[in-house]
């Protein structure tokens, strides 16, 4: 790949992360990741510099994790840390790039955790001491939220349906207000649809969480 190819897959890769911010429904975001993956996948297997691919996978990784989807989200993490390796002192050079790299290891551990995964938990706890000895205490101190979420938002059976479950709730809530409140209809869709659908049983933040004032 050279860089102008290497620059048009950037220059791709940023107009469709601003899509992201344009504030499209959860059904959208999928579609837009979706984009995304397969287009870090393909500059990647172009055989652009593996840290502009390590870049590139620790993007859409966090952009999964960040809407909850632990799959995508550990499969992209994952190739991006595959190509520690292969990216010699670029690491240790470029401070942003240590950061994100540091930052996929805290997002990975809780990952496994969340999924009750500890053998890759412990896998990747070795894997830190040996990358990033210095930091390893601040690292593995992993992130934990003070509102509680229903575990099955962990299984896999959840997030292998969780694109299509997201589209499906757009359609049904199709012309509602998304002003103050839309969580309550949202939630209610999403319980709905779980069990019709998919045979899901699903307690919303809402139920988890009374003392909780959600608007």
């Amino acid at each position: 790949m050279n860089d102008l190819e290497y620059k048009a897959a950037v220059e791709a890769f940023v107009a469709l992360t601003e899509k992201l911010n344009d504030e499209p429904t959860n059904g959208q975001v999928f579609a837009v990741l979706a984009d995304m993956a397969k287009l870090v996948d393909a500059t990647a297997e172009a055989g652009c510099d593996p840290a502009d691919a390590l870049e590139m996978y620790l993007n859409i990784g966090s952009e999964y994790y960040r809407y909850k989807h632990y799959l995508f989200a550990l499969e992209y993490c994952g190739k991006a840390l595959e190509r520690l390796n292969s990216c010699g002192g670029a690491i240790a050079a470029d401070e942003e790039l240590r950061d994100a790299v540091e930052e996929a290891f805290v997002n990975m551990l809780d990952m496994y955790k969340k999924m009750g995964k500890e053998k890759e938990a412990k896998e990747l706890t070795d894997l830190i001491k040996k990358v990033t000895p210095a930091s390893f205490d601040a690292l593995t101190k992993v992130r934990r939220s003070s509102l509680k979420n229903d575990p099955v938002e962990y299984t896999e059976a959840y997030m292998a349906i969780l694109p299509e479950l997201e589209v499906k709730i757009d359609a049904e809530l199709e012309g509602v207000s998304r002003g103050m409140g839309f969580c309550f209809g949202y939630w209610r869709t999403k319980k709905e649809i779980l069990k019709r659908d998919y045979g899901i049983e699903w307690d919303s933040p809402g139920v988890l969480n009374p003392h909780v004032r959600f608007d």
